[in-house]
């Protein structure tokens, strides 16, 4: 091993964690609503995006969009482009929601865009491993937390928050490395600990029904479908500021 991987894990030290982690309480958390520190760079989660499409992201938190620079991952354009492939062809609602993860993704500007390079590749790659061993991640929740992973490496160099209501995975990867930071978008979706041990959900699927539309970004069980998109205001502010 190199140099830098040998530092890489000194830091993480993934031999130290031995048992799965468990939720922590709403109050160990920071969400938009309650947190006592203004962010001024935020790193959007693929979450954000696709509520922001549906004007479902939560009022209280626009003040701070607008206030923050809003900066963007390879990562969530792969998410948000997957879309465009995943959606029936053949759906009459297709184009019109095509069009809007387009102008999504066009309205992202390449300054504010941070590119995944070769050590937070290597930091994701330990991050995602150690909690997949940890949470017991089949293979498919192994990618999925992969990509969070990358996130929250690139936020973590970048001196971001990432901004997500995916509370469950990115809370896991906060309790591995507490330099990250995250700020969580609705304390409502906030599901308390349960006594058992929690059951991993997938980030993004589709559900491919004969004559449907449905892609969802599943988090705590909350479904989100895209083909409201196209019937909902669109707000472009919060991706160039």
């Amino acid at each position: 091993m190199n140099s830098e991987f040998q530092g890489t894990l000194r830091r993480l030290k993934p031999e130290k964690h031995r048992t799965p982690l468990k939720p922590r309480p709403e109050s160990e958390l920071d969400f938009i609503e309650s947190t006592g520190s203004w962010t001024t760079k935020l790193l959007y989660d693929t979450t954000v995006y696709i509520d922001i499409l549906q004007n479902r992201f939560p009022r209280r938190g626009d003040v701070m969009l607008r206030a923050a620079e809003a900066w963007h991952s390879p990562v969530t354009e792969a998410e948000l482009a997957a879309t465009c492939g995943l959606l029936d062809p053949a759906h009459a609602q297709t184009r019109g929601i095509m069009e809007q993860v387009v102008a999504a993704i066009e309205r992202r500007p390449s300054h504010r865009t941070l590119a995944t390079d070769s050590e937070i590749w290597r930091e994701a790659g330990i991050l995602s491993g150690t909690l997949a061993r940890m949470q017991g991640y089949k293979s498919d929740q192994r990618r999925r937390v992969l990509n969070d992973a990358l996130l929250f490496a690139t936020a973590r160099k970048h001196g971001c928050s990432v901004l997500t209501r995916n509370v469950l995975d990115f809370d896991f990867l906060q309790q591995l490395d507490p330099s990250g930071k995250v700020l969580f978008t609705d304390k409502r979706l906030y599901v308390s600990p349960p006594a058992s041990r929690p059951r991993p959900l997938r980030s993004l699927r589709s559900i491919p029904t004969q004559g449907t539309n449905v892609i969802s970004l599943d988090v705590r069980e909350q479904m989100y479908d895209l083909t409201s998109i196209s019937r909902r205001p669109f707000i472009f502010h919060s991706f160039s500021n």
